[in-house]
């Protein structure tokens, strides 16, 4: 496979955010290497880098909001990354989650269908859904990786990244903290301010702050490893 630089530190007019996003977790996984830790519990990097590529090509992702498919998913995910803690094995699932979801062989042996699928995932559609579905997941999955090393430092991200991943997590930020005890507010370094939960009567807020990157891992439950203050 060939260097997966990351650009998620760069400036690049008219970059694909999700693309940048997924380099950076590749970039993160190879470095890190099979059987390392990671921040979310119980998986070291093979069960992650498994996560995402079932994630985007397994039915059982529906386990990721259906209890009942939960417990298979989570089988699976253990699988397929036991199957992968050598080496070799692991390089090839880090190759999947590069490559992302794939066109079915059906299609990729039909060359008129398998251009037309690539023409329709490169289109701007194609592109708007999968930062919606994709750059904080990749994101947060990037630092799961990254923080969960030895010697770790933050990434400095570029300002259109970093606008990116803010713009994106807006979205759904009241839906991530919905089940606050208090108030919450977000505040950016560079000044921008997000109502995550409204204050209700008689309760106090709290304004947690920092960059856009550190305030997404808060968000994400990252707390113990997010770079932010809390007031």
């Amino acid at each position: 496979m060939g260097n997966h630089a990351d650009r998620t530190t760069g400036q690049t007019p008219g970059r694909d955010f999700t693309a940048a996003s997924r380099d950076a977790l590749v970039e993160s996984l190879l470095a890190a290497g099979p059987g390392r830790p990671t921040l979310c519990e119980g998986w070291q990097t093979e069960h992650l880098a498994a996560h995402v590529v079932l994630r985007e090509s397994s039915p059982l992702v529906a386990g990721l909001v259906l209890r009942p498919l939960s417990r298979s998913l989570e089988r699976k995910t253990r699988e397929l990354g036991a199957a992968s803690s050598s080496p070799h094995a692991y390089q090839q699932l880090v190759d999947r989650v590069a490559s992302g979801p794939q066109p079915p062989a059906r299609l990729r042996q039909n060359p008129r269908a398998s251009r037309l699928a690539k023409t329709i995932q490169g289109s701007a559609a194609a592109r708007r859904a999968a930062q919606a579905t994709n750059l904080l997941e990749f994101f947060v999955h990037t630092e799961d990786v990254r923080r969960a090393q030895d010697r770790w430092a933050p990434r400095h991200l570029a300002d259109d990244y970093a606008n990116a991943l803010f713009t994106e997590f807006g979205r759904r930020v009241r839906m991530m903290y919905r089940s606050e005890p208090t108030g919450v507010v977000l505040a950016r370094s560079t000044g921008q301010r997000l109502v995550a939960r409204p204050t209700g009567k008689d309760e106090e807020t709290r304004t947690v702050s920092g960059p856009a990157g550190e305030l997404v891992l808060h968000a994400f439950g990252r707390r113990d490893h997010a770079l932010v203050l809390v007031d």
